[in-house]
């Protein structure tokens, strides 16, 4: 397995899947647990953004709910951010039930006030790397319309809430008409 691979399943077991006060008791990401249970994570590592590209393009063909692409050559966050973004549209624009979520080091979550998602030492310090999380659209906001019942944003700032969750389910509209 991957040193990334493996710093991936660390960070998940003991941080994404555990319950948070300051999400009314969920954990960060209360899908993760069942997704490794079920086999539904897969990784591409060290493709650079042609093999992000080509995991994009074939996403539909295989029956993982995620494809972890992840990199140790970093680019900048915002190049990363611009090129999930633009991606995101084309994809809504082109009716593809896809979505790309960016995790990069250098963006700081207690700046953009989300210090309970800080993970205080669930990753190795020593490996730096980013990842994008592929995934279905669609199955992303059913998740996040879930969430939003039980509170699970309460404590995110406006601008995070709006940027994670408003603007997807405005792609999911757009996606949705074609």
């Amino acid at each position: 397995m991957h040193p990334v691979e493996q710093d991936v399943r660390k960070w998940s077991n003991e941080f994404l899947e555990i319950p948070q006060q300051r999400l009314n008791g969920l954990a960060p990401c209360p899908y993760a647990k069942q997704a490794w249970i079920e086999d539904k994570v897969t990784f591409s590592i060290d493709t650079g953004l042609d093999g992000l590209v080509n995991e994009v393009s074939k996403f539909d063909s295989h029956k993982y709910d995620i494809v972890v692409w992840a990199s140790t050559v970093l680019p900048e966050v915002d190049y990363l951010d611009g090129f999930c973004d633009g991606m995101n549209e084309a994809l809504a624009a082109a009716g593809k039930d896809m979505h790309l979520m960016v995790f990069h080091p250098e963006y700081d979550a207690e700046e953009a006030g989300l210090e309970f998602l800080v993970d205080d030492g669930a990753s190795d310090t020593d490996l730096e790397y980013c990842m994008v999380f592929i995934q279905k659209l669609s199955l992303l906001d059913d998740a996040s319309l879930s969430l939003e019942k039980s509170g699970y944003y309460t404590h995110f700032p406006d601008d995070v809430y709006n940027s994670l969750v408003i603007e997807r389910r405005k792609l999911r509209n757009v996606h949705e008409r074609f």
